[in-house]
């Protein structure tokens, strides 16, 4: 929620209340004591506070991030680590504003290479600054989808951005999007981030254009930029005109003479679908396809999608895979500190886990093996190398059709997960390609000393994949609008046919 600067500091008060819970008092006694925000003393708190947080984000990645142990092999990762820790503690020593505060810990979490450590700041600019325009990302090409209507940016509407002050949107992506919110490697996440190729919260450590170049009709238009502020509700209406992804909602239904399975996400609204994927498993079994929809899925607990696994393909088929390395070597492997255990400890007592048994018997167990191998002074629950074995093959699938998984950009952390196991039972990808990760699973966030942010940092890693996992690309590609689900059942119906 945005709010106002003269609202600022009484959120800043709530902040650090809440930090008080994790922190003691010093947090608290901080935000009494915080100045007002134009005066030298600000500019001393946001410094003060940017680099604070930023060693209590390095010591919890240091300390309990799978990657930072060294008896994971990922010298590459404490490699990053370190140089980002150097760059945002030597950001945190310039900062003078919470927009500085913000990209210092933005830009921490994001040179990590996993959009899963990220940072996530309790206040935000009301009024962000924009050129006029909203920029979406259309295969290779920057196009503006978004004018505001009565200005000289109307007539901007459908042209393609070929340069900003002599720089193309790729160059300029990189250093604005790549640096503080998107993995530049992963064109899904260009993707999701180009809105903010001109749009800007006043980040103090990159430049903005100030001319821009746009093609239209064969033309190319020249075009001084004239930032002005616009109201974040007004913002937040805009933005969605530039995505390029779709939402699967939930259930499951009869699409010609096929079933959709539909799982917008991975959480508790999964279990309703599984149960009645389990209810309709005979009638599913015997249908001549069946779609697994996983647009607009940023992740959650792949459990689901191995349930649902077990219906369509078969217990044995879906069993054989998870059982598919010696000494059960591919399930999740934790970092076993007295910090990871917290994190688990206290997803049980605040009752975060819904109600599906599965998943309270994970976390228990979890929580068992880490003690045990806290308790044996071994620094995870099991190997973080697979052994290199023998496939057996996997036991015949129960389904006789065609199996499709539909994926969109979105389609992160668990959803990457189930793309794996589902391609390797036998599914074919359709749709668009996915977002990417790496191999380190269960995120989870801590509230940061100054009560300013939260900072996240991971608890396993998945020996049997990957070191980076995705992005998956779709063997068909729709190149439709994929939100448009009327448009791709009949899509599906007529792959199905061939």
């Amino acid at each position: 929620m945005a709010m106002k600067t003269g609202d600022c500091l009484r959120a800043l008060v709530l902040g650090a209340f809440l930090a008080t819970m994790t922190t003691g008092s010093d947090a608290w006694a901080q935000a009494l004591s915080a100045p007002s925000f134009t005066t030298p003393e600000a500019a001393a708190y946001w410094k003060t506070s940017a680099a604070g947080d930023v060693e209590a984000a390095y010591r919890l990645l240091r300390d309990n991030h799978p990657g930072a142990a060294p008896e994971a092999d990922d010298p590459a990762f404490r490699r990053e680590l370190e140089t980002a820790h150097a760059t945002a503690a030597t950001r945190a020593s310039k900062v003078v504003s919470l927009q500085g505060y913000d990209a210092v810990m933005a830009g921490f979490a994001n040179s990590l290479g996993d959009k899963h450590l990220r940072s996530i700041p309790f206040l935000e600019l009301s009024r962000p600054d924009w050129a006029g325009v909203i920029i979406g990302k259309r295969g290779i090409h920057w196009m503006v989808v978004d004018a505001e209507a009565g200005t000289p940016e109307t007539a901007l509407m459908g042209a393609e951005l070929t340069s900003c002050d002599g720089r193309t949107p790729e160059s300029w992506g990189a250093e604005v999007l790549g640096g503080f919110r998107a993995d530049w490697s992963v064109d899904a996440q260009k993707v999701q981030t180009a809105p903010w190729l001109l749009l800007s919260e006043g980040n103090p450590f990159i430049a903005r254009p100030s001319h821009c170049v746009f093609a239209k009709d064969g033309k190319a238009q020249d075009h001084a930029l004239n930032w002005r502020p616009i109201v974040r509700a007004q913002l937040d209406t805009r933005l969605p005109k530039a995505s390029t992804f779709g939402a699967a909602g939930y259930g499951v239904r009869r699409v010609g003479v096929g079933y959709w399975i539909a799982v917008q996400r991975l959480m508790e609204g999964a279990e309703p679908v599984v149960a009645a994927v389990r209810a309709q498993a005979t009638e599913i079994r015997a249908a001549p396809f069946v779609v697994l929809d996983l647009r607009g899925n940023g992740g959650g607990s792949s459990i689901y999608g191995a349930q649902i696994a077990r219906e369509v393909f078969g217990p044995d088929r879906e069993k054989a895979l998870e059982d598919d390395h010696p000494s059960q070597c591919g399930g999740d492997v934790f970092r076993a500190t007295s910090g990871n255990i917290a994190t688990f400890q206290s997803r049980l007592d605040q009752g975060l886990v819904g109600h599906d048994p599965e998943v309270v018997d994970y976390l228990k167990t979890s929580i068992a093996d880490m003690k045990r191998a806290q308790a044996a002074g071994q620094p995870f629950t099991g190997r973080v190398r697979c052994p290199t074995a023998a496939k057996a093959a996997l036991p015949p699938s129960l389904f006789k059709g065609k199996v499709y998984i539909l994926t969109d950009g979105v389609c992160f952390s668990s959803c990457l997960a189930v793309v794996e196991t589902w391609l390797k039972l036998g599914a074919i990808q359709i749709g668009q390609p996915t977002d990417a990760n790496t191999h380190y699973t269960v995120v989870h966030d801590d509230l940061m000393p100054s009560g300013l942010s939260t900072f996240s940092s991971m608890v396993a890693l998945a020996p049997s994949l990957p070191s980076r996992l995705g992005p998956f690309v779709p063997t068909i590609v729709y190149a439709g609008d994929i939100a448009d689900t009327p448009a791709l059942e009949k899509w599906v119906l007529s792959l199905s046919a061939r």
